[in-house]
């Protein structure tokens, strides 16, 4: 948990980074929180800035960033007087840092510093960290950043996989998950899972609480066509789960879909499942033979050498079965019988099988090697291949060792009894530290040799990137490789498969189906920091056909890496246990070193070079040795070469050419002034040269008493118009467009009413814009007789005068005028009693009838003739029309007459152009009758008219206006073909010319060129011809001598700014914010101490980096006064002279001062040699009869003399033991020379990591890797058609 406080903001808000530095704080608490605090204070100052938080939490991470520089004092205080160190109290300790990017880490304390801990720091200029959000899981996550600013911004969404909105990129929940139906039983999942050699499936679901979310019935099928088809519907046991289905003994690389059915029948989604290969195999990681890909374990596990208890001893069994594997088995017993080991079974030729077992010290052993078929390992008898055995101790001690072309050893081979020993496994010296070039990765015991770090760069001298500085090549770390696997009879694998595996990642199974032709690529990731394994396995009966199966593992440069199977008799791929392995090599980061002239500048300027070469300056001039200027020292022609050309020469001719370099007097002809120019008025045809006399033709009228005469004219082109007096002005009343000359007469426009009957006529009105005449009539709106047309009131107004206006009213009034309210007279009975009262009769007319009760209708069949009153008994009989759609529909008839008329819609109105006589119901559909020429060819077509009148007019084309050119004055119809005059400039020359022009007038205007846009620098205002000459007015500084000048800018828009000198590089030591001209006064940052009165003081040290030692001594921890608390060298050491002190050696050292008794050397007790006695502790001799024992068992000969001096010539002494056959490599690493001991007749092949061949040698004991680039090799030693291999590295 990371916590930022909130004073960081403050001060990020404050400050801004303004400083030149900054620093970061960091506290991670520890169990008790409220104890500590921490300020920041400037020297004699105030604290600038305190955490004393009493609500930070335990044991978490304080982190606050400041911008600050120069000298603070950090004060760290613990008020309980115990630190930061919980963990004595039983919690967990907590920790204090300040650092930034530049000075790394300026102040830490950790654990019990007691009350406080107050430092002077000195803090040097450093770029400020960038804010943002450094959360990777964010959206807005900067990789930029270096300070987290708080913005971060996270996804949240529904985080509940049984979910179906599910979102996988949500880190905080917001309650929106939706679920399928029945809680989440839509979602099923499915496995499959090896049962001994047989496949299981088993599908899952989740059940909920509802009961008709239970499972009645499934479907199982391998085609998905038949799901749920008959015989494939299975019922679910009620003894099964309500969680899944396991389904055993199906079949490998198959696909089973699978379905089932819910209790309220709906139905689960479909799951698909593809099966694999069962295979079986070593599980346990740690055995030699360990198989990734097998599910299932058979026992076979292959474990490393025992780690035998106290008492007990190694004993190491080899095989290398012959063509025959299962012949071969072997037993240890002791001399009385007793079976100590047997043998596992044996099933593949020429794969190594080692086998440990640990045997009591002291025990007699008997090793019984058995054929079942009598002839030994002797396989090349009937045609393969020998077997190997050998049975040896760790430490080099051999029992039984049976070799190719001696391995008939009939039934069995039965050793002497050998005692078990205790032994030691030989020390191997060297550097067992990585991260040193002297490191051995062989060596199990350290011998202080490790000494100069490894530091990666690009060592190639080759290279632009070559770091002098580099001993390691860095290499990159991972890269594509490409698998190609074939099948030479192009008919598939048949079940053989290969698999890769590198550290813990699994690739594969690969494999190849009957269709898939000779060969199959698969692209893999490999890294190449560590070995790759490939691994081949023929299960069953495909192990008869995997001699057709191959491989080649192929590297990015196309570079085998590893192959097997090239040849299906002579390179067979080898089954597991065999692993084929090797280092994978994806370059290193070296560019390839291109050389040549890196000066873009030069004549030979490569731009594909990296690395610098001689440059040729580029020398411009004319390159044409045939020109007038040719230049013999120009190696680049600058287009500037002068041809030849004659010409005259005498600038008084005529025919001066100023671009002749060659004169040709004779040629010269002299100058006549005059006007040239033949569109002149005086032109003069014999003049050559123009003297500016001329005078150009002015066309005009000549005439003085013409009205448009023309003073400048020189030649009258019949434009003269006499002068006709009248008014000109148009806008004049009296306007006369036929006038020339205005002879004062004009009248101006007086607008209004010129009729002096109007209501507004204006007498001094001369245009008539509208007038208005007197209406007649009452204008009172609230008149009664108002009349809202009229505009002058004849007082004819009569008010309203309400009352009844019917004179057949009850109440009718005779003075009204609007009638209100009338009230009518009517007749009746006006008794209430009486059968025919009437209460809306106001009259009585004595016609009351008393009541008569009966049916009173007398068309019905009870009618009463007496009743007045009818009591209900009617049954009436209502003749009429009773359909509602007829035309005469009764609506009071009940019964139907047959005398019904349907509706007949049309026009009633026979006036009208479509009157339809048939018709009883009018539609509204009348048009009335318009007459017209209805003939549309016709010119007076009118297209409403309805009735022909015979008034048509046929159609006259032409051009009808008057004052066309062409104008018809027959034509009723203008046919668009009128030319009318079009007055303008018709001269081709002039600015104006308007080339649509038929009719001159006059009005040409003279081309002025120029730039015409005013919105650019050089804007002509008397230009009327754009030259395209416009230049953009571009604002800058164009003050010369200020430090932003712009050399293309025209306009100045006051952003000059002077030139500010001063070291403008922001890692300088003298960095000057506000230079922006750097001059070369940059002073880097040098750190160091800068106290004069330290011992380590730096007079070069600008920035004190708290390196300053005030004790002095001897620094070198070899030496015999070393002082660990120095930490300044005085010179006073004393150098450790190593030794053998032990007066009774053969070597005793009597200078020596530090005793090694391992140096003393004694009588080894062996003989021969090159000197007597040989020493059991001097280092060489040890080592040789360690290497080989026949040295010191048997007479010493050459082999043991070469490996005695190649060890005392200092060199390495690390072997390699190759597939226990005896055959010994050293040095490994290397610096030049590999030797190879073995008394076996072998084949040397040296590969590098790419592929290639770099050495091949028969039976050579030496190799030479001196003219070798540095590197890892790849070492191979062929015996007995076998190939055993071996990682080399040259230092």
């Amino acid at each position: 948990m990371k916590k930022l406080l909130p004073i960081l903001f403050t001060l990020l808000s404050t400050i801004s980074f303004a400083q030149n530095s900054w620093i970061n704080i960091q506290l991670l608490t520890d169990d008790y929180p409220t104890e500590t605090s921490w300020n920041i204070t400037p020297p004699n100052g105030s604290p600038i800035i305190i955490q004393n938080d009493s609500g930070m939490l335990p044991n978490t991470l304080y982190d606050t960033t400041i911008a600050i520089q120069g000298t603070i004092v950090a004060s760290l205080l613990d008020s309980y007087g115990d630190g930061l160190a919980a963990s004595q109290w039983g919690g967990t300790d907590g920790w204090f840092l300040i650092k930034n990017d530049c000075q790394d880490t300026i102040m830490f304390a950790a654990g019990n510093f007691g009350s406080s801990l107050i430092d002077t720091l000195q803090i040097a200029p450093c770029a400020p960290p960038i804010s943002g959000c450094i959360n990777p899981i964010a959206t807005n996550y900067d990789s930029t950043a270096t300070i987290d600013d708080g913005s971060c911004i996270f996804v949240s969404g529904c985080m509940d996989t049984l979910a179906t909105n599910f979102n996988p990129l949500a880190i905080f929940s917001d309650t929106s998950c939706i679920y399928p139906p029945c809680g989440g039983l839509d979602t099923l999942w499915g496995e499959w899972y090896c049962n001994v050699a047989n496949v299981t499936l088993h599908y899952h679901w989740l059940t909920g609480p509802n009961p008709s979310c239970d499972v009645i019935a499934y479907t199982r099928v391998v085609n998905p066509n038949d799901m749920w088809g008959y015989g494939n519907i299975l019922p679910f046991p009620s003894n099964w789960p309500q969680t899944g289905v396991i389904s055993s003994n199906k079949q490998p690389n198959t696909t089973y879909y699978f379905q089932a059915m819910l209790a309220d029948s709906s139905y689960t989604d479909t799951i698909i499942i593809t099966t694999g290969e069962c295979n079986v195999g070593c599980t346990d990681p740690t055995a030699l033979n360990y198989n990734p890909w097998a599910q299932i374990d058979d026992g076979s596990c292959q474990l490393p050498p025992a780690n035998c208890v106290t008492g007990e001893s190694n004993i190491v069994v080899t095989v290398i079965p012959d063509t025959y594997p299962g012949e071969t088995s072997w037993e240890i017993t002791d001399t009385n019988g007793t079976v100590l080991a047997t043998s596992p079974p044996y099933q593949i030729t020429g794969v190594p099988v080692i086998t440990e077992t640990c045997v009591p010290n002291g025990t007699a052993i008997v090793f019984n090697l058995m054929d079942g078929f009598g002839d030994g390992m002797a396989g090349t008898e009937y045609g393969g291949v020998d077997g190997t055995a050998l049975v040896q101790t760790l430490c080099g001690d051999t029992i039984l060792a049976i070799l190719p072309g001696n391995a008939n050893f009939g039934d069995d081979t039965i050793t002497s009894p050998y005692i078990v020993q205790p032994c030691t496994p030989n020390a191997i010296l060297g550097c067992t530290t990585p991260g040193f070039t002297e490191y051995n990765p062989q060596a199990n015991q350290d011998d202080g040799s490790c000494s100069t770090p490894v530091v990666l760069g690009c060592t190639d001298i080759t290279s632009p990137d070559y770091d002098s500085l580099a001993n390691t090549m860095s290499i990159i770390p991972q890269c594509q490789y490409t698998l190609v696997i074939t099948d030479a009879a192009q008919d598939g694998w048949f079940g053989s498969w290969l698999g890769i595996l590198q550290d813990t990642t699994i690739l594969g199974p690969f494999q190849m189906g009957p269709n898939d032709g000779a060969s199959e690529t698969f692209t893999i990731n490999l890294s190449a920091m560590s070995p790759v394994e490939i691994m081949f396995f023929a299960p069953g009966n495909s192990s008869t056909t995997a001699n057709q199966c191959g491989f080649y593992l192929i590297g990015p440069e196309g570079d085998t890496t590893l192959s097997g199977g090239t040849n299906s008799w002579t390179d067979p791929m080898l089954q597991f246990p065999y692993k084929y392995n090797g280092v994978p090599y994806c370059g290193n980061y070296c560019t390839e070193g291109v050389i040549g002239c890196m000066d873009s500048t030069a004549l030979n300027y490569n731009p594909l070079a990296n690395m610098p070469d001689n440059c040729t300056p580029i020398i411009l001039g004319c390159t044409n040795s045939l020109a007038f200027n040719y230049d013999p020292l120009a190696n680049v022609d600058d287009s500037s070469c002068v041809s030849i050309i004659i010409g005259c020469m005498d600038t008084t001719a005529f025919n001066f050419n100023p671009t002749a370099n060659t004169n040709d007097q004779s040629s010269c002809i002299p100058v006549i002034l005059g006007c040239m120019d033949d569109t002149m008025f005086n032109y003069n045809a014999a003049a050559n040269t123009d003297d500016s006399s001329c005078i150009p033709i002015v066309f005009g009228c000549t005439d003085p008493a013409a009205f448009n005469y023309d003073s400048l004219a020189n030649t009258n082109n019949g434009s003269c118009i006499p002068i006709q007096l009248g008014c000109t002005d148009s806008t004049a009343f009296n306007f006369s467009p036929s006038a020339n000359t205005d002879d004062g007469s004009c009248t101006p426009v007086v607008i209004g009413c010129t009729d002096p009957t109007a209501l507004n006529y204006d007498s001094l009105a001369n245009t008539n814009n509208g007038c208005i005449y007197p209406i007649l009539g009452c204008t009172d709106p609230t008149m009664f007789n108002y009349n809202q047309n009229a505009n002058t009131d004849d007082g004819s107004c009569i008010p309203y005068i309400y009352g009844c206006t019917d004179s057949t009213a009850f109440n009718y009034d005779s003075l009204a005028n609007t009638n209100v309210g009338c009230v009518y007279p009517v007749l009746g009975c006006t008794d209430q009693t009486a059968f025919n009262y009437d209460p809306l009769a106001n009259t009585d007319d004595s016609t009351c009838v008393p009541f008569i009760y009966g049916c009173t209708d007398n068309t019905m069949f009870n009618y009463n003739s007496s009743a007045n009153t009818d009591n209900g008994s009617c049954e009436p009989f209502v003749y009429g029309c009773t359909d509602s759609t007829q035309y005469n529909y009764d609506v009071t008839a009940n019964t139907d007459n047959g005398t019904c008329i349907p509706f007949i819609y049309g026009c009633t109105d026979s006036t009208t152009f479509n009157y339809n006589q048939s018709a009883n119901t009018d539609d509204g559909s009348c048009v009335p009758i318009l007459s017209g020429c209805t003939d549309s060819t016709a010119l007076n077509y009118n297209p409403l008219a309805n009735t022909d009148d015979g008034s048509c007019i046929t159609v006259l084309l032409g051009c009808t206006d008057s004052t066309a050119l062409n104008y018809n004055p027959l034509a009723n119809t203008d046919d668009g073909s009128c030319v009318l005059p079009i007055y303008g400039c018709t001269d081709s020359t002039a600015f104006n010319y308007n080339p649509n022009a038929n009719t001159d007038d006059g009005s040409c205007v003279a081309v002025i060129l120029g730039c015409t846009d005013p919105t650019m620098f050089n804007y002509n205002l008397t230009a009327n011809t754009d030259d395209g000459s416009c230049i953009p007015f571009i604002y800058g500084c164009t003050d010369v001598t200020a430090f932003n000048y712009d050399s293309l800018a025209n306009t100045d828009n006051g952003s000059c700014i002077p030139v500010i000198f001063g070291c403008i590089d922001s890692t300088q030591f003298n960095y000057d914010p506000t230079a922006n001209t750097d001059n070369g006064s940059c002073i880097p940052f040098i750190y160091g101490c800068t106290d004069n009165t330290a011992l380590n003081f730096n007079p070069l040290a600008n920035t004190l980096d708290n390196s300053c030692c005030y004790i002095g001594g001897c620094t070198d921890s070899t030496a015999v006064n070393y002082n660990s608390n120095a930490c300044y060298d005085d010179g006073s050491c004393i150098v450790a002279v190593i030794g053998c002190t032990d007066v009774g050696a053969y070597n005793y050292n009597p200078i020596a001062n530090v005793s090694d008794s391992s140096a003393c050397l004694y009588d080894a007790g062996c003989y021969g040699g090159a000197g007597i006695p040989y020493w059991l502790n001097d280092g060489c001799y040890a080592w040789v009869i360690d290497v080989d024992d026949y040295c010191c068992t048997d007479d010493w000969d050459a082999s043991c003399q070469s490996m005695y001096d190649y060890c005392q010539q200092g060199w390495p002494t690390v072997i390699e033991d190759i597939s226990a056959l005896g055959i010994v490599v050293y040095p490994n690493p290397t610096k030049d020379i590999i030797s190879i001991e073995t008394r076996l007749e072998i084949e040397v092949e040296l590969y590098d990591m790419i592929g290639n061949k770099v050495i091949s040698e028969h039976n050579s004991r030496r190799l030479d890797l001196s003219n070798l680039s540095n590197g890892m090799y790849n070492l191979s030693i062929i015996y007995n058609g076998n190939r055993y291999s071996k990682k080399i590295i040259k230092q």
